[in-house]
């Protein structure tokens, strides 16, 4: 789609003001923050929605009191290598999250439909290890995405305003015409899950060239935990990768699953400040879901685990500068469940397009079908629609393990397929269990979520008069519940000192500890 002279003419001009803060959080100069604090104060001042008044409002008060976030973002400049400083604003922050935006939101209306952020895309499903519990370790690993497909989808993708992709797996690293996909699509930005093991300094470098690659390297927390679901050794391996990307000024970072396993030592400070001291700046946390190779419900993390990762995130956001993301934990900052096109949806490397990385069914082939013609698809529209599910509580969004009842009914109902065997396991003998798992983390949730966590996300939606599709959505499913709107609205407003108490709570480690 083409962008319109003047949207074209205020990306260049964002792209311009974050290169000069990019430059004073890069700099030693001793008055830079208040610098970049007047340039937020100035972007607030100028900004036309309020949802990005707010937003760098927020910001300019990060740097007034060092915030760790404000700290996060004088590393990633000082550190980066020039060509991975210059893609992270131009490709990530402008490209993705600007113009990208106002490209969707064109599309959006000129199609009648919904369209995520960004892709989730397995071109290979081959991998060089083989971890315990690895939901991708029963697909078929002899039909890899082609070159031509992978290209297609990426500029149908951008065509759509998607310049943000996610590329998972299967091992990519095994692929070594991957480079030439990155090379290509210079203009988009690409979020890369890898075991680490195939990065050498010569890959790194070479990173660190194109500069629109982020490779997120999967760790377990310590060495013994590690080396026992994914082999002897690889913990080391994981750690060298991170030295390797450090050193060529590579953004990357970590991804960990937890597990009854690794719980313990994935919620321990000293991981997170270890991955610090290696250079992550970026922190992904997943739940081990019971799909793909030899499903152990016992393997999944308890609901008291899952919870006190979520203390400890909250905690490590106040006080540590790395970004994070607790994926099934954080559904209030992305409004709920994020699958069948909501904010993404996963390509895998047959073609078939699943609704969640960890939802193996489906109903719908790319290579058959446009990326329009896919999201348009009644599966997909089924999931997006029936959001939230159940009731409102985005602290047990997902549909796999918090609402499983509703995935079992809309695969039925849409006569989704297995996307290899044993898939189905999901929806069949493991239901009673993951019935019992949902009913734990509720009642561990409800009274978090009723008491502030509702309140939270209530006032953030508040200001998102830009696009009130999850407002509207949230509203119905209220009223659902026997709650009125409007009552709830006036009680979100009266929580703004609460908000700051609990906030403060988080900062000292009260919730963490």
């Amino acid at each position: 789609m083409k962008v319109g002279i003047l949207t074209k003419l205020k990306g260049y001009v964002s792209g311009k003001v974050l290169e000069s803060i990019a430059n004073l959080l890069a700099s030693d100069d001793a008055a830079a923050d208040e610098k970049i604090k007047r340039v937020f104060q100035l972007l607030s001042s100028l900004a036309l929605t309020k949802f990005h008044k707010e937003s760098f409002k927020e910001i300019a008060k990060m740097a007034d009191t060092g915030h760790p976030f404000f700290l996060l973002w004088k590393r990633v400049f000082r550190e980066l290598s020039p060509k991975a400083r210059e893609k992270l604003i131009w490709n990530l922050l402008v490209n993705a999250m600007v113009l990208g935006r106002v490209i969707r939101d064109r599309k959006e209306e000129e199609l009648g439909i919904h369209l995520p952020f960004f892709l989730v895309i397995s071109p290979t499903m081959k991998c060089n290890l083989r971890c315990k519990g690895c939901y991708a370790g029963d697909y078929d690993t002899s039909n890899d995405l082609t070159f031509e497909e992978i290209d297609r989808i990426l500029t149908e993708a951008k065509e759509l305003g998607m310049y943000f992709f996610t590329i998972s797996g299967g091992e990519v690293f095994t692929r070594k015409d991957i480079f030439d996909i990155w090379e290509k699509h210079d203009d988009a930005y690409f979020n890369v899950y890898t075991n680490g093991t195939l990065i050498t300094k010569e890959v790194a470098e070479r990173l660190a060239e194109l500069g629109n690659v982020a490779p997120m390297i999967s760790i377990e927390g310590s060495k013994e935990t590690t080396d026992k679901r994914r082999g002897p050794g690889i913990h080391e391996k994981a750690l060298q990768a991170m030295d390797n990307l450090r050193e060529a000024g590579v953004l990357f970072g970590f991804s960990a699953t937890l597990t009854s396993a690794s719980a313990d030592s994935l919620t321990r400070d000293e991981f997170i400040d270890e991955m610090i001291e290696r250079g992550c700046k970026v922190g992904w946390f997943f739940q081990y879901i019971p799909t793909g190779e030899n499903p152990d419900l016992s393997y999944m993390a308890t609901p008291e685990q899952r919870a006190k990762l979520h203390e400890k995130v909250e905690y490590w956001r106040s006080t540590r500068p790395i970004f994070l993301g607790d994926f099934w934990n954080d559904g209030r900052y992305v409004d709920g469940c994020m699958a069948g096109g909501e904010r993404y949806l996963h390509i895998i490397s047959n073609g078939d397009v699943e609704p969640c990385v960890f939802v193996h069914f489906a109903v719908d082939n790319i290579r058959n079908k446009s990326l329009v013609e896919v999201l348009k698809s009644p599966f997909f529209q089924a999931i997006r629609e029936a959001q939230p599910y159940c009731d409102d509580n985005l602290l047990a969004p997902c549909i796999i393990i918090d609402k499983p009842q509703v995935l079992r009914e809309i695969v039925k109902k849409y006569g989704a397929h297995p996307t290899h065997p044993g898939a189905d396991k999901l929806i069949g003998e493991l239901a009673s269990g993951l019935d019992e798992y949902s009913k734990k983390i509720h009642e561990i949730y409800k009274k978090r979520w009723e008491d502030y966590e509702r309140w939270l996300y209530v006032r953030s939606i508040l200001f998102k008069e830009d696009k009130d599709y999850y407002r509207k959505r949230m509203e119905k499913r209220w009223k659902e519940m026997g709650l009125d709107p409007e009552e709830i609205y006036r009680k979100a407003q009266e929580w703004s000192g609460k908000i700051e108490d609990w906030r403060g709570k988080a900062a000292t480690g009260a919730e963490g500890e």
